[in-house]
């Protein structure tokens, strides 16, 4: 549920492990852009002012005025280098948004919108960004699927592969148990119980591995329901 409010706050802005980068809010109107940095603010969205006259890095997520063709029309023609979102605001004409989005922006919304239902669409849009490049922002965790490494809010946590996997499968349900033969089927391969301890063994692992970050974040045993990753968040700096 988002809530305009100091929790609702707090839910907009958990969803990725590692600092949010910063937004490049681009357009015409100063005071325009300037009221927008400030209310993303709010909701966990780091942002600044960027310069029309320059084109962005195609690493830095831009959110910009739809208003100014020209700038829309550059980021349009950079965008098979882009590895950032792109979002477009202040477009009225549905055909003309539909269009905006064929064309490659990643999401694209009227003035109307509410800068909440703003600040969760562009930390959407950079979570499906990073899951295309292989990353994924779970529960504190930041999970580089193709070098097979994680970070907790950024400090890099080694591990190896099956602590890998292991990690992952109970971040993606955190605060959930885990059943054994899920853990089985889906880090394991394998349809039955083999009936060895190779499960609890690198459980134990894992378990030592994560010690090293204190009481933020644990594995727990749930009687007869398998286990359950409890991540506690972590306070904004």
């Amino acid at each position: 549920m988002w809530r305009d409010d100091d929790a609702g706050q707090a839910e907009t802005g958990s969803s990725g492990g590692d600092p949010c980068p910063v937004w490049d809010v681009i357009g015409s109107d100063r005071a325009v852009l300037g009221a927008h940095v400030q209310s993303l603010a709010h909701f966990g969205v780091r942002a600044q002012i960027g310069e029309a006259s320059a084109t962005p890095s195609p690493i830095t997520p831009v959110l910009c005025d739809g208003r100014n063709r020209v700038v829309v029309r550059g980021l349009l023609d950079a965008t098979p280098a882009r590895t950032a979102a792109l979002l477009v605001f202040g477009i009225n004409v549905a055909q003309v948004r539909a269009a905006l989005l064929l064309a490659g922006v990643d999401d694209v919304v009227s003035p109307r919108i509410v800068p909440y239902e703003l600040a969760a669409r562009m930390l959407a849009a950079q979570r499906s960004r990073a899951a295309a490049s292989g990353i994924i922002r779970l529960a504190g965790f930041t999970f580089d699927t193709g070098l097979r490494q994680v970070c907790w809010h950024g400090e890099p946590l080694p591990l190896m592969p099956r602590e890998f996997d292991l990690l992952l499968v109970l971040a993606r349900h955190a605060g959930l148990p885990v059943s054994r033969d899920a853990l089985l089927n889906t880090v394991w391969r394998t349809a039955f119980d083999p009936g060895t301890n190779s499960l609890e063994v690198h459980i134990f692992k894992l378990r030592q591995r994560l010690a090293v970050l204190g009481d933020v974040v644990r594995i727990d045993t749930v009687k007869r329901q398998g286990y359950r990753l409890v991540s506690a968040p972590q306070p904004r700096g």
